[in-house]
C-alpha cells in the first residue's frame, strides 16, 4: 500500500506513526515542513532514506502545500492519507480531500471541543475556519486520538459510521533506564514551558515544602513566549541547586531523552480544565489529551499526576496520583525511606509500557496500518 502521513508541529507525536506504518509493505510518503523534517531525520538517522519525503517550503503557502499533497496522492496511487496535525487552514486541506475520491483518510484530533464546536461568526477569518473545520469534520473517513481517555468524547462527535482509532503518541522500544534512587529522586517536568498546560505554582510549592530533602526538579521544556520568559525568571528568583531549567526555545532531542532516561520520576502537573483554543474549553484526559503520558511509555518511567487528571488504565500502576501536594509529600518520603520501594514503581512502569509495542498496537488497530479505515468519506 502506499500512505501518505502529514505532519507540520509534533514531530515526536509523528514518529510512532511512521514506525507503525512502516511495515515492509507500505511505501510512506511523508509530508512535512524544514522543522519537523530536519527533527525526524535526527530520530530516524539513515532509515529516513526508506521514505519519500514532500517537505514544505520556506514561504509555501498551506493551500499550495495542500495542492501538492493531493497530486502526489494521485500521482503515486496513495489510498490512505493520514493528516496527523491539522491546527489552522482547515479549509485547505478539507478542499483537498474533497478532491480526492476513493482515497481513505484519518484525522488526528488532540483537542476535541476545538474541532467541534468552533463558535459561528461572520467575522472572515473566523467564519473560514468555522467553515473549514466542520467540512474538514465531514469529508474525513475516520479519526484518531492519541488516548483511550478521550475516544469516548472523540466517538460521540465524530458521525455516524465514522471509525476512531487510538493511536498512541508513542511506543515501547527497548527497556527503561533503571536508576537507583542513591543520593536521592529526581523528578521531570517534560513538556514547553506554558502555565495553560501545566500548573507550576504546584512545581515551585512541592519544592519550596521539600526544603532539606534529597529532592531535584527539572523544568525539561523550552519556550520564546513572555509565559516561558516569566516561568525561567521565578526559577532565577529561587535560586536552589535543587531546581533546573533550560534557558532556550527549544530542548534538542537527545538532551530531551537524556534527561528522561536519568529521571526517577516523571511529573504531570495538568491544568486539567483549560483554555488554550481561544476561549473553548479543554479538560485534559477527556477531551484533550497530554503528550507527557507518551513521555512515560517511550522511557518506561513511573510517574505523578493530579487524582483529577483521567489516565488511561494500562498506565494506572505505574502512577503515584494525589490530591494534595502534603499527600505527594508523603509518598516520596516513603520512597526515599524504604529500600527498594523505588524499583517496585520502576518494574510497574516497565510492565506498563510493554503494552504499547509496535506489534501490540498494530494488532490493536488493525486494518489501519494495512491501509485501510474500514470506513468512507462522506461529502460536505
Amino acid at each position: 500500500m502506499n500512505v501518505g502521513i502529514q505532519e507540520m508541529e509534533h514531530f515526536e507525536g509523528v514518529y510512532p506513526v511512521i514506525r507503525l506504518f512502516d511495515t515492509g509493505r507500505n511505501r510512506l510518503f511523508l509530508f512535512v515542513n524544514k522543522t519537523v523534517y530536519h527533527r525526524l531525520l535526527d530520530l530516524f538517522g539513515e532509515d529516513a532514506n526508506r521514505f519519500e519525503w514532500i517537505i514544505q517550503q520556506e514561504n509555501e503557502s498551506t493551500h499550495s502545500f495542500c495542492r501538492r499533497i493531493g497530486r502526489t496522492v494521485q500521482e503515486n496511487q496513495v489510498s490512505l492519507l493520514y493528516l496527523n496535525t491539522v491546527s489552522k487552514h482547515h479549509i485547505f486541506y478539507a478542499r483537498m480531500l474533497a478532491k480526492l475520491k476513493g482515497v481513505e483518510s484519518v484525522l488526528t484530533v488532540h483537542d476535541v471541543n476545538c474541532l467541534f464546536h468552533e463558535k459561528f461568526s461572520l467575522e472572515p477569518r473566523r467564519f473560514a475556519r468555522y467553515l473549514g473545520k466542520k467540512w474538514l469534520t465531514r469529508c474525513i473517513s475516520a479519526f484518531n486520538t492519541v488516548s483511550e481517555t478521550v475516544k469516548p468524547a472523540l466517538a460521540a462527535l465524530a458521525g455516524k459510521g465514522k471509525r476512531v482509532f487510538t493511536v498512541p503518541g508513542a511506543v515501547y522500544e527497548k527497556p527503561g533506564r533503571f536508576v537507583p534512587v542513591g543520593q536521592g529522586l529526581e523528578i521531570v517536568i517534560p513538556g514547553s514551558l506554558d502555565s495553560k498546560r501545566r500548573d507550576y505554582e504546584q512545581v515551585f510549592r512541592l519544592h519550596e515544602m521539600t526544603a532539606g530533602l534529597p529532592l531535584n526538579f527539572t523544568l525539561l521544556g523550552g519556550g520564546k513566549e513572555d509565559d516561558a520568559i516569566a516561568i525561567r525568571a521565578r526559577c532565577r528568583s529561587i535560586g536552589s541547586g535543587r531546581l533546573r531549567w533550560f534557558d532556550t526555545g527549544i530542548v534538542d532531542q537527545h538532551i530531551f531523552d537524556e534527561e528522561l532516561d536519568r529521571a526517577h520520576f516523571l511529573w504531570i502537573p495538568s491544568v486539567v480544565d483549560t483554555r488554550i483554543c481561544g476561549d473553548i474549553p479543554e479538560i485534559y484526559g477527556i477531551t484533550k489529551s497530554s503528550g507527557n503520558i507518551f513521555d512515560i511509555i517511550k522511557h518506561a518511567k513511573p510517574f505523578i499526576y493530579p487524582e483529577t487528571l483521567c489516565v488511561q488504565h494500562e498506565l494506572r500502576s505505574a502512577g503515584i496520583s494525589y490530591n494534595s501536594l502534603e499527600n505527594l509529600v508523603y509518598e516520596l518520603k516513603l520512597i526515599l525511606e524504604t529500600p527498594g520501594l523505588y524499583r517496585k514503581w520502576a518494574t510497574e512502569a516497565e510492565r506498563a509500557s510493554r503494552l504499547f509495542t509496535i506489534e501490540k498496537v498494530r494488532t490493536k488497530q488493525y486494518p489501519l496500518f494495512e491501509g485501510r479505515t474500514g470506513t468512507s468519506a462522506a461529502s460536505f
